[in-house]
């Protein structure tokens, strides 16, 4: 296990607190707008579930991306100069979205993932460097605000299409990131060393590299087409389809809200495997159940039994790479983002193949079983830790 010590900080001393939250909020809202457009954007562009799937490949391609460009950038740029290039980059592409045919939508899109790949990784890793005493808490706070954009997200959208065009909504959202862009400017340059490399370990860093890219893959999943699926299950309205991503995220978000607390009296290791374990139920509950409100209680509980997952994987990705993390962790972020870009495009092809969805969203349930697997076979190689500190 390396014992390096951590990185030195990127934002949470430089920046206010505020601003670091309030931007991953917005990115909460971003990452997850698919979901709740995709019935929307399916109908106006006349697309097949395969072609919907495109759209969140070009999202986490261009995460990928931007995570990889975040490993030269930060120790270059700084966080806030990372930042305001994220914030501009996430505007163009609101801008571009919806502005031409569903092909002019996929590069907004991939520019969106982009720009939000940047501002995540700088983030996640600043705060993890931060508080090594407490990173996953940290990181669940951190997330947590994340979760509160994801959770407003469908309402936004179901109300906006209600006084707003398509084409209007979105480009209207993209003046939030640019809002975001001026206050990061302003702040100055924070963040950049020049601290050299320390040795650190290939196998855990695999491992944990392995399971971000399950588990990003996995949530996306669920949540992207959860609205889709709860159409094509209850036959409701584009817009009350839209709302039913909230049961997802709203359970994710208490979940992140409670993580700090368990992890003072319960070890990252237990939590860890409780979640995955409850994810399970809740998408086996998903996949059998023949009602609504059995199917909304399923995507709760995947939600919350998923909440605290990443948070504790970044937590440890810390712990392992130590110095490191700033130059490797966008590697980390970049694999967690392919997932991104695989497992949900996968669902919508294996439903257009098998003609259900019901199939297609099977997948979810294996990758689940293989992320609780690989972290059990391999628990000795990971660097959870115990009980926090109070």
């Amino acid at each position: 296990m390396n014992s390096s010590p951590p990185v030195q900080a990127l934002p949470a001393r430089s920046v206010p607190t505020f601003w670091i939250h309030a931007q991953f909020a917005l990115i909460g809202v971003t990452t997850v707008l698919l979901g709740p457009l995709l019935p929307t954007l399916a109908a106006y562009w006349g697309l097949r579930d395969v072609q919907s799937g495109y759209f969140f490949s070009a999202q986490y391609v261009g995460s990928t991306l931007g995570s990889l460009i975040s490993t030269w950038a930060l120790p270059r740029w700084g966080f806030t100069r990372v930042c305001t290039a994220a914030m501009l980059i996430l505007c163009s592409g609101l801008e571009v979205f919806a502005s031409g045919s569903w092909h002019v939508g996929l590069v907004g899109i991939f520019f969106c993932g982009l720009g939000m790949a940047l501002a995540i990784a700088a983030s996640n890793l600043g705060v993890a460097a931060s508080n090594p005493g407490r990173a996953a808490s940290a990181l669940s706070l951190l997330n947590f605000a994340w979760g509160l954009g994801a959770v407003a997200c469908p309402f936004v959208i179901a109300i906006g299409l209600r006084y707003l065009s398509l084409t209007h909504l979105v480009p209207v959202l993209g003046i939030l990131p640019l809002l975001f862009a001026i206050r990061f400017a302003t702040i100055g340059s924070s963040g950049k060393t020049s601290t050299p490399p320390t040795p650190w370990k290939v196998a855990p860093f695999a491992l944990i590299t392995a399971l971000a890219f399950l588990y990003v893959g996995t949530e996306n999943a669920l949540g992207g087409w959860i609205a889709t699926y709860a159409k094509n299950f209850s036959l409701t309205s584009a817009g009350n389809a839209a709302m039913a991503p909230s049961a997802f995220w709203g359970a994710l978000l208490l979940g992140r809200g409670l993580a700090p607390g368990v992890l003072r009296s319960h070890s990252e290791r237990t939590i860890y495997r409780l979640g995955l374990l409850t994810a399970l139920l809740g998408t086996m509950l998903i996949l059998t159940t023949h009602l609504v409100p059995l199917l909304l209680a399923g995507a709760a509980i995947a939600g919350f039994g998923l909440a605290a997952i990443f948070p504790i994987t970044v937590a440890v990705l810390s712990r392992e790479l130590g110095e490191n993390s700033k130059r490797l962790g966008g590697f980390f972020f970049a694999i967690g983002n392919m997932g991104g870009a695989t497992i949900p495009f996968l669902v919508g092809a294996v439903s257009t193949h098998s003609q259900s969805l019901r199939v297609g969203m099977g997948l979810n349930l294996a990758t689940i079983a293989l992320i609780l697997g690989i972290s059990a076979v391999f628990a000795h190689r990971l660097a959870f830790s115990g009980k926090e500190a109070s």
